[in-house]
């Protein structure tokens, strides 16, 4: 067995980091990704030319970690995850090391719940097709969207920022991130003081209008967003408006 730890993995460890990313994938039913694009710490096990498992971590905070972890189907249950993650906790003994993972990935769970990892929360992964009609199921018997208006700007990472007003008053605001294929949603808000006056479903009516009506070339199929499995009303909002979940994951502290 040879354990590589880099902070810079080369063209030949991403090319079977994807491999593996892909075996697991398909042998699982998620679409699991590392997150390769961050500042992470990677640990890799390989036997001869074969990567048997992989653990990447990167900080959220001073003390916590986010780790992205899958070992080959056939290699499972056999310590190599764990090798890996004592390897990374030698260095960081005082840190938290937080894992999500797919609630119908059996395996990660059961491996998890070994390890005597405390259960922290579930957030959902929406999607929502955009249709020609500009319609949602946000617009009937909404009498606050008559009286809003919608601005938007592309920031310094050329993300499109929306802003909303009321009677010319900033009411809230959400912001895409727009991909190949696809516009991931986030940071939707209303201002504190206005919250439970149904302006949350009058502004995302009016969001979704603007940009499902935009010419086709102009905009993505998909939109996407994640949101908290505790925070019901919103997952509510988004089903009402024709968000629908894709999958779903559980973080586990460690």
């Amino acid at each position: 067995m040879n354990l590589i730890r880099t902070n810079a993995p080369d063209v030949r460890l991403t090319k079977d980091l994807r491999l593996l990313q892909e075996t697991c994938n398909e042998y699982d039913h998620i679409s699991f990704s590392f997150p390769l694009e961050e500042e992470c710490i990677c640990c890799l096990l390989y036997e001869n030319e074969r990567l048997l498992s992989a653990l990447i971590a990167f900080f959220t905070d001073s003390d916590t970690m986010e780790c992205y972890g899958c070992t080959l189907p056939g290699e499972r249950q056999k310590g190599h995850f764990t090798s890996l993650l004592k390897e990374l906790a030698k260095d960081y003994p005082d840190c938290d090391f937080l894992f999500p993972v797919y609630e119908n990935c059996r395996d990660g769970i059961k491996t998890l719940q070994a390890m005597e990892a405390s259960f922290c929360y579930t957030e959902h992964f929406m999607e929502r097709s955009v249709p020609v009609s500009a319609k949602s199921g946000l617009e009937e018997g909404n009498e606050d969207r008559n009286n809003l208006t919608i601005s938007s700007y592309k920031n310094s990472d050329d993300q499109i920022c929306y802003e909303f007003f009321k009677d010319k008053e900033a009411v809230g605001m959400c912001s895409l991130d727009i991909q190949e294929k696809s516009a991931y949603l986030y940071g939707f808000e209303i201002s504190e003081p206005l919250r439970g006056q149904g302006l949350g479903t009058a502004c995302l009516a009016l969001f979704l209008k603007t940009y499902t009506s935009l010419p086709a070339d102009q905009r993505t199929k998909t939109i996407y967003l994640q949101v908290s499995g505790d925070n019901l009303p919103a997952v509510a909002l988004y089903k009402k408006a024709g968000f629908k979940i894709r999958e779903s994951l559980s973080y586990y502290l460690y």
